[in-house]
């Protein structure tokens, strides 16, 4: 009689060992996941590699190398993982501005007849990620982008561009304003964009890359002191920004 509540604590402990190593026990994908996110590029690829065989059909481990091989800058293979993702699984958005994506990448290494191709594998890829979900922010930006700098004849359009980004503002005020500010500095429209750009600044005074963009539109109208004030502010916020540096060197450049 005395030996069963003997036994209790050890009973106790062992099934506390086994919930505990249950909740620890992790699947590569999760692992590859959480390299991804930690931005440790080759241990997520080394995960994820032999999961993507040729006779593999897990769609999520096709999805994540696409991202992993988009960061290395590999965008070819990063459009043939998230291709097969999409053929895997047609059900997911974020394959689909995943592949968008990887084609945005590569569409600046391509020459000019494959470029007119691809563009409009993009524009499909957006597409059918806002299609499937409306509220697809990635998608959203990338249609926005597409039509913002697409040549008329290949399907770009202002007016388009602008829905699609006042879409991203109501979901995300902060990009909205950003994607908006984008269509009007490619209409060549600087006081347009600096509004949105402005406006975007008071929502984030920390993003230096903000900051920057107020400080290119602010040049280009020829107000080169607050200009000034811009690029070091947002130097001040990441001392590294390549871009606010030169453009400084180019504002204080004596004039040819």
């Amino acid at each position: 009689m005395n030996r069963i509540p003997a036994l209790r604590p050890l009973i106790l402990a062992a099934l506390l060992l086994v919930c505990r190593a249950a909740a620890q026990t992790t699947t590569p994908l999760d692992d590859a996941r959480a390299a991804l996110k930690a931005n440790d590029l080759a241990k997520a690829a080394t995960l994820l590699e032999p999961l993507t065989g040729a006779d593999a059909r897990d769609a999520v481990a096709f999805h994540l190398l696409s991202q992993v091989r988009l960061a290395q800058r590999n965008a070819s293979q990063a459009i043939k993982l998230a291709e097969k993702a999409t053929a895997l699984d047609a059900t997911k958005p974020e394959y689909f501005s995943q592949l968008g994506m990887a084609l945005g990448q590569r569409i600046g290494e391509v020459s000019f007849m494959e470029q007119a191709l691809m563009s409009g594998k993009l524009r499909k890829a957006f597409a059918k990620a806002v299609e499937l979900d409306p509220n697809n922010i990635s998608g959203l930006v990338g249609l926005a982008r597409f039509y913002a700098s697409a040549p008329e004849i290949a399907g770009g359009s202002s007016e388009k561009a602008k829905e699609f980004a006042l879409r991203v503002q109501r979901l995300d005020p902060f990009l909205g304003e950003l994607e908006l500010g984008g269509v009007a500095e490619h209409d060549e429209n600087y006081a347009e964009a600096l509004g949105h750009y402005e406006a975007a600044a008071k929502l984030k005074p920390g993003h230096a890359w903000t900051q920057n963009l107020c400080g290119r539109m602010l040049a280009k109208l020829d107000r080169k002191d607050e200009a000034r004030a811009r690029f070091e502010a947002a130097l001040k916020l990441n001392p590294s920004l390549a871009a606010a540096k030169e453009a400084l060197a180019r504002l204080d450049a004596p004039a040819p």
